[in-house]
């Protein structure tokens, strides 16, 4: 089963990221399927594309840090070389995917339902729009494996909600629930549960 499906209600589709069972985390194979959608829909385009996570859960909880996912067995080994080959790649690979799916010529939609952290909180802030469950929580939460967000979401952040706004979250990995995100202008409107 895909990690990422499309699924088409008249001319909107919804995209799913579909790996509930580790909170929709980005891996190796759900990066490639959502390039894959990407260029799917840049091929028949939809007048709107709504994102959105499997399960009540999570949006996603960003990079699978997983030790049994290869990718990170594979940055861990190159940061203990001192080689940021590696991990320059992967940096540059995985912004490139969300810049394309970003990039499509129709509005984004992030439908978040449950937790969007680390690279989960910067696609949705990448996104044109948000639209938050009551029970969803924004995190950037990278600062806490010494990281910053490097997928462009740290930029889209503060253009949504002030460079100060912006730095309280990234620098403190502090959880925004659903009605704090919309005072701060983070989501455009909270929905009914579910």
């Amino acid at each position: 089963m895909s990690p990422v499906t499309i699924r088409r209600e008249g001319k909107v589709a919804i995209l799913t990221m579909d790996r509930p069972d580790r909170h929709n985390a980005f891996n190796e194979d759900m990066w490639k399927s959502l390039d894959e959608a990407a260029a799917a829909l840049a091929a028949d385009i939809p007048r709107a594309v709504v994102i959105t996570g499997a399960g009540v859960k999570a949006f996603s909880a960003g990079f699978d840090v997983n030790p049994d996912n290869p990718q990170v067995g594979s940055l861990i080994d190159s940061v203990q070389k001192h080689d940021r080959g590696p991990v320059d790649a992967l940096i540059h690979y995985i912004r490139g995917v969300v810049d394309r799916f970003t990039a499509l010529p129709v509005p984004i939609i992030a439908a978040v339902n449950g937790m969007a952290y680390g690279g989960g909180a910067e696609l949705a802030s990448r996104c044109d729009m948000r639209i938050a469950d009551p029970g969803a929580v924004f995190c950037f939460s990278e600062v806490r494996l010494g990281l910053i967000p490097d997928w462009g979401g740290g930029v889209a952040l503060a253009r949504l909600i002030g460079t100060g706004r912006a730095a309280d979250m990234i620098l403190t990995a502090r959880k925004v629930g659903a009605a704090e995100a919309l005072a701060m202008g983070l989501v455009e409107r909270v929905s009914a549960p579910g």
